[in-house]
Parts: C-alpha cells; sequence; structure tokens
C-alpha cells in the first residue's frame, strides 16, 4: 500500500518501538479499521469501539466488607463535606493518613442513600485519563492509593465528572496525605479534596463495644472495673479506628472471668501492637530505626526522634550481619558475662558467636564499626505509615515546636519486651547507637532504654557496656553510666550493676571509671548518696598521672550535681564524706579543696543553718551520724574543716574567698545571716588556719566597701588575741560593712 503524503511526519509521532522495522508498518490516510467479528456461517456482527472494557483490574466490593464498614459507621468530622461533593460533581478526592478509615469513609460516602449499594474497587495502578465507568448498574466506584494523581489534567477531572453523572454513578479516589498535596490537586485540577481526619475514638470504640456485648449491664460492670481514666488513655484523639475496635475486643472478650483489669487490658493493647510492629521491622529497616527512635525519645522534638532515626538507620545499612540477624533472631539469646565486662583496651571486636558457658565473656559483641559514626543520610520527612498510624505528632507548650509520641505509651515498653525475647540479635547494633547520643537530653534517655533492656535481660545486657565505653563515642560514658546507675535500683538487674559499677571504680581505664563518676549523679537516679561517695572516693585514689585532670573534673561536677539536687540529709552525706577526704594528704584532700567552694556558693543559707547553735541537725540519721545534743557541733565541724582546707590550698583559694565574700555581701541586713558569718569566722579563727589569716589581711588592706570587712577586722582582733571591736556583739554588727 502506497500514499502520496509524506509519512515521515507521521512515523515520527509513533513510538519508536513501533517502527524499528518500517517494513512492517502501513500507512493509510482515510482508510478504516475493521472492528468486527467473524462468526461461523460468514456471519458479520459489527460491535462497538471496546472503550467500555477495564483497562485496569476492578472488581465488586465484597459484601461483607461493605456491611461490616456501614454497620459499625462513625461518622468522621468530614463526613457531611464528602456528600456535598458528591452530590455537585460526582467525584471527590480523600486524602488522610494510612489506617485512620479512608477505605471505611469512602464506602459509607459511595454506599448514602442506597438500600443494596453496588460498589466496585478499582486498582491504584488505573489511568484515570483513559477510565470510564460503566453505562448502568453501579453506583459508586472506589480507588484507593491512586499511583499518580499529578498525571491528571483538568480537562480529565471533566470528563470523569460528566461520564460518572451520565453513569449514575459517584468516584472516590483515595490518597495518602503528604505536604501541600490538597492544595496542589485543588489548584492544578480544580477538584474537590477533603482532608479526612479519624472518627472520635470513643464513638467507634462505644459502638463496636455494643455489638461485640449486647447485655448493657456487662457493659457497664467491664467499664467500671478498667476505669474511666483507663479507658481516655487508650481512646486518646487522633486513635486510628481499628486500635479503638482492637480496645473494644479486649474489653468484651466472653466471659466474667476474662473482665480485663486496667493493667491487663494496657499491657495486653501495648504487647499485641509491639509484636506487629517488631514482626513487621525483619524486611523493612527503615521501620526498626524510626520505631526505636521513637521508644527512647517519645516526647521530645520530632527533629531529634526522626534524626536519630536516620541515625540508626545507617548502622543498620553498614552492618553486614544485620540480615543475617533479621534471618536467624530465633536461635539467638542474651548471655553476655554481666561481671567481666568484656575484652582489653585495643582489642577488635570480635563476631557474635553461641555461648559456651565462658562466665569471662560476652556471647553477643559489638559490631566493629563501634567507633565510627557512620556516614548519614537525609533525615526522613515523615514516619514509615505502619508506624505513623500509632504516633502522634503534637504542639510543645514550651516552643511550639511539634513532638512525637506513642498514642499507647506503654507501646515503648512493650517493644523492649518483644526485643529482648525474640530479637535479642539486635542488641548490639542497639547499644552503638545508644552510646552516640547526641546532647544530655538524649544520653538521659538513651541510659533508660538500656536500663529498661538490662532488667529484661536479667543484667545480662550489661556486658555490651564495657566494649561501648572503650570504643564507642565520647557519650559512650555518660549513656553507660546512667544505664549503670538506673540499673542499680531495678531486679533483677541491680546486682550486676552494682558488681561492675565496684569493679570499674578502680579500673585501670580512666573511661570506666568516668563511667562510674557519671553512674553517681543525682540525676541517673539510682545510687544513695552514701554509695555514690563511697565509689567517687574509689575513683579518686584510683587516678593516675594521665587521667588526672579529667577525672577529677568528672568527680567535682558529680559532687556538685548531688549537693545542689539533694535532700539536705544527702547533702550532710557529702559534707560529712568530704571532711573526711580533707583530712588525707593525698589526691581525695585536694580534690575536697578544690570540689567545696562550689557547692558553698550554691546554698550558702544551708551551710549556715549549720553553723548556727541550736540548729536542728537530726535529719541526718545515717550510718555512722551523730543525733541529738551533740549533733550541732558535730554538724559544724565538718564546714569549718572544708572552709580552713580550701583557704589553704593555694589552687582553691581563690574560689573559696569569692564564696565567703558573695557570702558576705548577701548578709547585709539579714542578722540571721550575720551571725552564721560570725560563728563560721570564729572557728576558723580557733582553728590557726593560714589560709584564713591569709584571707583576713587581704579583707583588711581591701576598701571599705568590701563585703564582710568588719568581720575581717573583728576576726582579726580575736585571732590577736586583743579588745576592741572584736569585744562587741556580733549581732549587732553588719558583716557587709
Amino acid at each position: 500500500m502506497t500514499t502520496d503524503l509524506d509519512s515521515d511526519g507521521v512515523l515520527d509521532a509513533l513510538p519508536p518501538e513501533l517502527v524499528q522495522d518500517r517494513s512492517l508498518v502501513v500507512i493509510a490516510p482515510n482508510g478504516s479499521v475493521n472492528t468486527g467479528t467473524v462468526h461461523g456461517g460468514q456471519r458479520y456482527t459489527a460491535t462497538d469501539s471496546p472503550t467500555d472494557v477495564p483497562l485496569v483490574r476492578q472488581g465488586p466490593v465484597r459484601a461483607k466488607d461493605l456491611q461490616a464498614a456501614r454497620r459499625r459507621f462513625a461518622r468522621p468530622p468530614g463526613y457531611t463535606a464528602g456528600l456535598d461533593a458528591l452530590d455537585s460533581s460526582g467525584v471527590l478526592f480523600v486524602l488522610g493518613a494510612p489506617g485512620t478509615g479512608r477505605q471505611t469513609l469512602a464506602l459509607n460516602l459511595l454506599a448514602h442513600g442506597h438500600a443494596e449499594p453496588v460498589l466496585v474497587q478499582v486498582d491504584g495502578t488505573v489511568d484515570l485519563a483513559h477510565w470510564r465507568p460503566r453505562p448502568r448498574g453501579v453506583h459508586g466506584y472506589l480507588v484507593m492509593n491512586l499511583a499518580d494523581p499529578l498525571a491528571l489534567r483538568p480537562w480529565d477531572v471533566s470528563r470523569l465528572e460528566a461520564e460518572t453523572e451520565k453513569a449514575g454513578a459517584r468516584l472516590v479516589v483515595v490518597l495518602r496525605e503528604t505536604p501541600d498535596l490538597t492544595r496542589v490537586l485543588e489548584d492544578r485540577l480544580d477538584v474537590r479534596v477533603l482532608r479526612h481526619r479519624p472518627p472520635d475514638p470513643g464513638e467507634v470504640f462505644s459502638l463496636h463495644f455494643a455489638s461485640l456485648c449486647p447485655d448493657s449491664q456487662e457493659r457497664s460492670r467491664r467499664r467500671r472495673r478498667v476505669g474511666q481514666e483507663t479507658l481516655a488513655a487508650l481512646l486518646p484523639p487522633g486513635l486510628p479506628p481499628g486500635r479503638a475496635v482492637r480496645v473494644a475486643e479486649a474489653l468484651a472478650r466472653p466471659g466474667p472471668e476474662r473482665r480485663a483489669s486496667a493493667a491487663e487490658l494496657t499491657a495486653g493493647l501495648a504487647a499485641a501492637e509491639a509484636a506487629r510492629l517488631v514482626s513487621a521491622a525483619d524486611d523493612a529497616p527503615a521501620l526498626p530505626a524510626h520505631l526505636f527512635s521513637v521508644c527512647v525519645h517519645q516526647g521530645l522534638h520530632r527533629n531529634t526522634v526522626l534524626g536519630r532515626a536516620t541515625e540508626l538507620l545507617a548502622l543498620i545499612r553498614a552492618d553486614p550481619a544485620w540480615a543475617g540477624r533479621a534471618a536467624g533472631w530465633r536461635e539467638t539469646s542474651v548471655t553476655c558475662s554481666p561481671a567481666a565486662a568484656g575484652r582489653g583496651p585495643g582489642t577488635p571486636p570480635k563476631a557474635p558467636s553461641p555461648y559456651d558457658g565462658d562466665a569471662g565473656r560476652p556471647a553477643l559483641a559489638l559490631p566493629a564499626h563501634a567507633d565510627s559514626r557512620p556516614a548519614l543520610t537525609a533525615a526522613a520527612a515523615e514516619l514509615p505509615a505502619e508506624l505513623a498510624a500509632v504516633c502522634a505528632v503534637g504542639e510543645d507548650g514550651e516552643d511550639g515546636d511539634p513532638v512525637i509520641s506513642f498514642l499507647w505509651p506503654a507501646v515503648g515498653e512493650a517493644v523492649w519486651d518483644e526485643v529482648c525475647r525474640a530479637r535479642a540479635a539486635w542488641l548490639p547494633l542497639l547499644h552503638v547507637w545508644l552510646g552516640a547520643a547526641g546532647d544530655e537530653e538524649q544520653a538521659e534517655r538513651a541510659g533508660r532504654a538500656l536500663a529498661a533492656l538490662a532488667v529484661r535481660t536479667a543484667g545480662r545486657s550489661l556486658g555490651l557496656l564495657a566494649d561501648l565505653v572503650r570504643t564507642g563515642q565520647a557519650a559512650a560514658a555518660e549513656v553507660a553510666g546512667r544505664a549503670l546507675a538506673a540499673s542499680s535500683r531495678l531486679s533483677p538487674a541491680a546486682a550486676t550493676a552494682r558488681e561492675l559499677l565496684e569493679e570499674w571504680s578502680d579500673a585501670p581505664d580512666a573511661v570506666l571509671r568516668a563511667t562510674v563518676a557519671v553512674a553517681c549523679r543525682p540525676d541517673a537516679d539510682g545510687l544513695p548518696a552514701e554509695d555514690a561517695m563511697w565509689l567517687l572516693r574509689r575513683v579518686v585514689d584510683a587516678i593516675g598521672d594521665e587521667d588526672a585532670a579529667v577525672t577529677a573534673v568528672h568527680v567535682s561536677r558529680t559532687l556538685l550535681l548531688r549537693f545542689s539536687a539533694g535532700t539536705s540529709r544527702t547533702r550532710a552525706v557529702i559534707v560529712r564524706d568530704l571532711a573526711v577526704w580533707a583530712s588525707a594528704e593525698d589526691v581525695a584532700g585536694l580534690l575536697a579543696a578544690l570540689a567545696f567552694p562550689a557547692l558553698v556558693a550554691d546554698d550558702c543559707d544551708w551551710f549556715g543553718g549549720r553553723l548556727v547553735p541550736g540548729e536542728e541537725v537530726g535529719e541526718v540519721g545515717g550510718a555512722g551520724e551523730e543525733t541529738g545534743e551533740s549533733g550541732e557541733e558535730d554538724a559544724a565541724g565538718p564546714v569549718v574543716c572544708l572552709v580552713g582546707a580550701a583557704l589553704d590550698e593555694a589552687s582553691a583559694y581563690p574560689a573559696m574567698r569569692d564564696a565567703l565574700l558573695m557570702w558576705c555581701a548577701g548578709a547585709a541586713g539579714v542578722p540571721e545571716r550575720a551571725r552564721q558569718l560570725d560563728e563560721l569566722f570564729a572557728r576558723l579563727v580557733d582553728s590557726r588556719r593560714p589560709g584564713f589569716l591569709r584571707l583576713l589581711l587581704s579583707i583588711e588592706r581591701a576598701a571599705e566597701t568590701t563585703p564582710g570587712k568588719a568581720l575581717a577586722e573583728r576576726s582579726l582582733a580575736r585571732w590577736r588575741g586583743g579588745s576592741g571591736p572584736a569585744a562587741a556583739d556580733p549581732a549587732a554588727a553588719d558583716p557587709a560593712e
């Protein structure tokens, strides 16, 4: 067949794969194509163009699914607006997060007004630009998760509206909501968009609970047993309808003996959710990374949660053993030694191997890249869909930044239960990640998480901490110290944690001793004051020349934090033990002198209360503490001893002098403080400490406006044994003069 027309332009318009062999292409301008069907007997029947044939898979919505969706349907906030949109155009786009009831809403919108609706679901890969509804017999079409909604053009939407109206049907397209998608669809396509928000979880729960437990009296009994407060916590705003249904199913389990208590109901729901999430994490590295980050950092800012998840995801992808762990998790258990905490410094970690009964090594070694931070990828903009369905993104009351937390907070603890029970092979990598906390708040959360793992493994996972501290990031000692302190008060990990603290307190490795100093802090929420001071003394006694400065800083900071946050009894224990340190001519005495001025500057009024005669000091009451009438003298003695020791030490003298001058300045016009300072100075005069004499002489030579000048003059007079100002009533004099 030939043509007089130039065929080059026609061929250029065809797809390249159709014109690879031009001998197979026929160009027939003004020709016609026979679309008829020839049957036996040479009969010819003309048919319509095959445009009615569906281009993709589609089929009827199952009757039982539609019946369930309609029978217990709780109308979400946008239901009425969705009906209005369908009545006006016949086409509606619904945007929302997966698991929030989008499909249930769409089915009820399409079925509205029909006693026996006929609905068809179309595969999400459909090209709506070429799709057409059936001419008749269908009331509504549902398209879930359309692959490329932005491929549509306004005229495609107009055609869909016209054809659905002609067919007497409606079309609902359900999409996952992403930032700005609503605006883009409305601007580009001029289409009606409904942003779906889940229905009230309390209403969903009530509808299903009434259906599952028809007896109203039994429902009331079960509600009372659980309590309204627990139900409110299990049905928070934003809870996906499917989770509200699970609460109803759990509470409606048959039989009076199966009435769940509040704790049982909460724990059971959290455990089921945790098992589902952990099981889904085997083949999707992004899910466990974000799951564990939410477990550790829930309630913190969204950027913190997603950023830490990105770091864990980088570790997972850099760990060649992760795939093997995920495949063989059932054969591995945490059997690491609690007492001997790993290998010597500089020894590379060994590959994990089955526990052979050796109590001197951990069975699960840390990954080989524990001492390096892997290259990070860009943080995910959102949580994975499976996790986002059980998390809430709220506003922080302080600065308005969004925070992420579980809708059921108990899921976080249940995840650790599931990991230690069924995914123990993940623990080494989790320790590496937790040891790389970015700031103090993250370190606190990480230490708490490691303590939770230690409790669930009866302390065996603590055997991984030594390698973590030796080879991990700089924050590893901070995290491990907090973990040990928290574990020391939690059974059954307490005994193991205390063994490690005692062992590490005089270990040759400075980093292990620094970890013990962190564990003695009050914000670690663990050790009593007596135990902390005993451990700190062991740490100080083991100081070497190479780590003296670093360890001294750790111990001094711990002492200040302990004192600042402690009760009066805790402070008395610290001052008592520091006075014992100061009496020794060794490193402990020097450190006590250096640390004490900061304690005075922190709360001089407390020290004043220890000095004034008649002040009750029997609150100490611990082992070795005197109480009753003799307690007054004993309470003042350690204070006087430490002030004198700090003034005698040249390196501590400036800080002690400044603290005393600040104390004197605050005593202006306050007779109680004046009496306290006069008592302190009188006792120091009696002690004849050279550092105190240096202080008095320096104040005497200072300007008249120097705080405590009159008090110094009276004290010098006492020192010299003369009369004059020293004989005056100290209460009548102002130490700030």
